[in-house]
């Protein structure tokens, strides 16, 4: 669905915030009845707000497998490793 989310995720912020603004729009005015509605609302926000999303080509796409990485890494092979510049120091006596 929308930015990779599940569809599950969407169904279970939905129902909450449907059920907020419900008990909103057809309150009377007592107060357990809208900290409830309130409380559906901000509970529909975090839902949405940890619901796993996959943005851009990665998310169409599956991601490398280990075995595809390890054949590839393998069979470039690594240069030869470069001697190390001389460095000048004092004498650990001296010190």
């Amino acid at each position: 669905m929308i930015l990779g989310t599940p569809r599950r995720w969407w169904f279970a912020a939905a129902v909450p915030l449907l059920l907020g603004f419900v008990l909103l729009a057809t309150g009377d005015g007592t107060m357990l009845r809208t900290a409830v509605a309130i409380l559906l609302l901000i509970v529909a926000m975090v839902l949405f707000g940890i619901a796993p999303m996959r943005y851009g080509q990665r998310a169409r796409t599956p991601p490398p497998s280990a075995s595809d990485t390890l054949q590839t890494t393998l069979s470039t092979p690594l240069p030869p490793p470069r001697s190390r510049a001389p460095i000048e120091g004092w004498d650990p006596s001296e010190v």
